[in-house]
């Protein structure tokens, strides 16, 4: 039975998770208060907290610049993502997430505190650097941790805790969007990261969990007890979930599949020897690297984060005041989706949902740039939450699931580090273009909202059509 100290690590470990949920979606709800595009009947924080005369109730910005102070979470994120295998390495996965949380507080209190556009943008960034340290090192932090009978439910509490972060900040934002109370959101976010660093000395290290834990983890060498040894096995099992969301993972099934290996044999790859000549050497290698990105930029290229970053935005053309409850829905349809697709993925098989998720993210995004353009209220908010419930049992797990399934195990690290550049530089992309292309596909009176949607459509159709004709089920056994 877990002891109290154990399952207060856990808990203590997905708050970083929890937090990188909450900033995909935290500035969706109070966009337009933000941006200074809503006038608020609510009277202002203003006269209950005189302090706040040093402070602007908004920050006008334009939608390219807001959809640049968006994608800049994930230009954190990358950078983030890259360096946490090095600092785990050199100061431990604890005093790691350490250093994530005080980078989300300082980053959240920047963007609380902003006057000015240049302020917010550092802010988000700097909380994006936390939380791409924070999706390498929690799922790895919580099966290191955890013992191997219960290793696999642990290992849930990642997606469960990042999707729940998601629907929190969509909650927080309908009764805090409105002049100066939007600042309310981030200080929020770094009260969390105080609490974290607070309670930190009660969290288990790696020397003194459970006896089961470590010594059976597929990947472990059973002979390190330190939690800064363990190099090799930090940066495999890092990369065989790299991202573990850029935004609703479920639990590898490679921990179960892999079976243990004296890593002393073990020679990884570098991604320049993977992609500038190993692939050209190994057939089997080569595929799997198209299967890998296909996947990957099928995630993003989805148009998820478009829905999950500027929901309330999107729907307010025909829902003007419900969008925001409507996004909230949505985020709430996105955790409970995360719980059959944990079940599906073996009873289905990979292929299967991938192929039911894209096709059927192709048809949703046809059915909302329709609804949208010609405003009809109910069928956009059926497609938006089919849209979102698509993704979630199929494209958001699955290309993670399977990395370790597509490459030998002496390429996985450097595949996962060549699959988590692919998904970061693509989750950008969208977050930076997709209001200005939707501005620009639009008609100058407003009309045709909805037509971005129809390069989602074409994207989904693509994505299934590569998926059916290049993905086969081939396991490496190592």
């Amino acid at each position: 039975m877990a002891s109290i100290h154990f399952i207060f690590s856990v808990l203590w470990i997905i708050i970083s998770a929890f937090s990188y949920g909450y900033h995909i979606s935290a500035l969706n709800g109070a966009q337009d208060v933000i941006t200074c595009r809503s006038n608020s009947s609510l009277p202002s924080d203003q006269t209950v907290y005189p302090s706040l005369s040093l402070l602007t109730p908004c920050i006008a910005m334009s939608d390219n610049r807001f959809g640049f102070l968006t994608a800049s979470y994930t230009t954190g994120g990358f950078l983030g993502s890259v360096y946490a295998s090095k600092l785990a390495r050199s100061r431990g996965k604890r005093n790691t997430l350490l250093l994530s949380a005080i980078s989300i507080g300082i980053g959240s209190l920047l963007m609380s505190l902003s006057n000015f556009f240049t302020m917010i943008l550092i802010g988000r960034t700097i909380i994006g650097i936390g939380c791409g340290i924070n999706t390498v090192l929690v799922p790895i932090y919580l099966s290191e941790i955890s013992p191997s009978q219960i290793r696999g439910s642990v290992g849930v509490m990642n997606q469960l805790a990042i999707v729940f972060g998601i629907f929190a900040s969509q909650l927080v934002s309908l009764p805090l969007a409105r002049p100066f109370a939007w600042r309310w959101i981030f200080i929020i976010s770094a009260a969390f990261s105080t609490l974290q660093l607070l309670t930190s000395p009660l969290v288990l290290n790696q020397k003194d969990q459970p006896s089961s834990s470590h010594s059976d983890h597929p990947h472990s060498t059973h002979d390190d007890d330190n939690d800064d040894d363990n190099d090799n096995d930090f940066e495999r099992e890092t990369l065989l979930n790299p991202a573990n969301t850029i935004h609703q993972p479920i639990s590898n099934p490679a921990h179960q599949q892999l079976p243990q290996t004296n890593q002393s044999t073990i020679h990884p790859l570098s991604v320049s020897q993977l992609l500038l000549k190993h692939w050209k050497q190994d057939p089997a290698l080569a595929n799997g690297l198209k299967v890998l990105l296909i996947t990957q930029l099928a995630q993003q290229l989805s148009g998820i984060n478009a829905v999950l970053y500027y929901s309330t935005s999107i729907m307010k053309s025909v829902l003007p005041t419900q969008a925001i409850y409507i996004s909230l829905f949505i985020t709430a349809i996105n955790v409970m989706m995360t719980f059959p697709a944990i079940f599906l993925v073996d009873k289905l098989g990979r292929k299967c949902l991938l192929l039911l998720s894209a096709g059927s993210m192709a048809l949703t995004s046809l059915l909302l740039a329709l609804s949208i353009n010609y405003e009809i209220a109910q069928l956009s908010s059926l497609a938006i939450v089919l849209f979102v419930a698509s993704f979630s049992i199929g494209l958001g797990p699955i290309p993670f699931v399977i990395l370790s399934e597509l490459v030998p195990l002496y390429a996985v690290s450097a595949a996962g580090s060549f699959g988590l550049a692919v998904n970061w530089a693509s989750n950008f992309l969208v977050g930076l273009v997709f209001l200005p292309l939707r501005n620009l596909m639009a008609s100058p009176d407003g009309d045709g909202d909805g037509n971005v949607f129809f390069i989602f459509t074409i994207l989904g159709c693509l994505s299934t059509f590569l998926i059916h004709q290049n993905y086969q089920h081939h396991h490496h056994h190592q």
